[in-house]
């Protein structure tokens, strides 16, 4: 089953999705909600939601910056697919969304947003502190970021 999560979260619970399919199955639970409290990449919900297991999903995540990408994709998604079709991948352009992620209360929800899907795309394993894919020196990170205005 394809893991469909614009979030990377390597060891995710997404692999878990065909055994949740089968406890709604199996207990007559189809179409109804699942609550994700510390959704991540939100892997299960997103994949019983796009299989039609539950009909509704709801997601939350201690970690403010990814619930405020959650909250944006919602609430601003064409502001964050435009961000994300326009914006560069380069070395520069990470250190701006670095400095973003770390000062959240000088810039605005959609700023935050964006800056947590750019450092999960593109730092080691999708660590939002860590460090770019390649290492700083390197210029080539690749282009990791997802073209979500042809997904969302």
């Amino acid at each position: 089953m394809r893991f469909n999560t614009p979030l990377r979260y390597p060891g995710g619970k997404g692999k878990l999705t065909e055994f949740l399919g089968l406890v709604f199955v199996q207990n007559d639970l189809l179409g109804g909600h699942y609550v994700e409290p510390y959704a991540g990449g939100a892997g299960i919900a997103l994949n019983l939601l796009m299989h039609s297991y539950v009909s509704h999903i709801h997601l939350n995540d201690l970690n403010h910056a990814v619930y405020t990408f959650w909250r944006s994709l919602l609430d601003s998604p064409e502001e964050l697919c435009k961000r994300i079709h326009d914006t560069d991948v380069t070395i520069d352009e990470w250190q701006k969304q670095k400095i973003i992620f770390k000062t959240p209360e000088k810039h605005s929800a959609i700023d935050l947003a964006f800056a947590t899907f750019f450092l999960n795309r593109t730092n080691h394993s999708g660590i939002l502190l860590g460090g770019v894919i390649g290492g700083k020196n390197k210029m080539a990170i690749g282009n990791l970021m997802l073209d979500l205005t042809k997904k969302i």
